[in-house]
């Protein structure tokens, strides 16, 4: 039950987002999501969990593409620990497409490519990021696998 209250927030935030989503000049906001994306992707590549961490809000939420949620940072990095040794040589990127800012500037919706080079498929990924005192952090990321 409150894994379906959890999806069912997550849910109405992202459809809210998504209606007032406005198109403004926000160039140096995405740049800055941009470069937190990259730095996070190629700590991923070294198994750095918590050079990907700082980039997640305290109650940072991962949905997997099996369906699964996990709620909170340190529950999240504890997942993490727990994939990496499990699987050693998994390999992880997410590829920016676009992202998208609500009115006052202080939300984005990231939305992009999932790649898994050591399995050789990919998916979609959605996140969002939140401005706390001037820096751009995840609260929410969910998975799809194709």
């Amino acid at each position: 039950m409150k894994t379906m209250k959890h999806y069912a927030m997550l849910l109405l935030l992202v459809c809210s987002i998504n209606t007032v989503f406005a198109q403004k000049n926000t160039k140096v906001d995405e740049q800055a999501i941009r470069d937190a994306r990259n730095a996070s992707n190629a700590s991923i590549a070294k198994q750095d969990i918590a050079g990907v961490a700082k980039y997640w809000m305290n109650d940072y939420v991962e949905i997997s593409s099996d369906g699964s949620l996990i709620s909170g940072r340190q529950a999240v990095i504890s997942d993490w620990e727990k994939m990496y040794k499990t699987d050693p040589k998994i390999s992880f990127e997410r590829q920016t497409q676009q992202i998208s800012f609500n009115a006052s500037g202080n939300l984005a919706l990231e939305k992009g490519i999932l790649k898994y080079p050591s399995y050789h498929y990919e998916g979609l990924y959605t996140a969002i990021w939140r401005k706390v005192d001037g820096v751009w952090l995840t609260q929410m990321e969910n998975f799809v696998s194709l």
